[in-house]
């Protein structure tokens, strides 16, 4: 009677070892897909404007250039990237020296800080397809 416990016992207990390593190789996967998906740190710095609002598009548009020319259109989406540390881009306004020290000039250039990341569902589409 003592064998047929422990020999279920046993037999309950020996799946889920197995469960728990092929949760692990689940995540390891969703790791290698968003490493996939979001490429290095992209910084660039726009043009200066006497609005905020058109030096942070200023900022965007060089970003969204040099996104384009190294990783491709894929991943030129400002809305899907991400900020260094995974968070939101980072994007930073200051005054603009132009023309000297003092100049007259109120103007403002931004910075924007991201990591070019694509669409989740663009991963799971074949390469080369076009839809007509």
């Amino acid at each position: 009677m003592r064998f047929i416990a422990a020999f279920l016992t046993l037999a309950l207990l020996l799946p889920f070892p197995a469960g728990a390593q092929h949760s692990r190789r689940n995540s390891e996967r969703e790791h290698e897909r968003d490493r996939d998906m979001c490429k290095e740190t992209v910084q660039a710095a726009g043009d200066a404007f006497h609005l905020v609002r058109a030096a942070r598009a200023s900022a965007i548009k060089r970003w969204q250039e040099q996104v384009i020319n190294v990783h491709g259109e894929r991943f030129i989406n400002y809305d899907n990237a991400r900020g260094p540390d995974g968070g939101a881009p980072r994007l930073r306004c200051d005054p603009a020296r132009v023309g000297g020290g003092n100049s007259i000039f109120d103007l403002k250039r931004c910075v924007v800080i991201a990591r070019p990341c694509r669409e989740p569902a663009e991963r799971d589409e074949p390469a080369g397809r076009y839809e007509r």
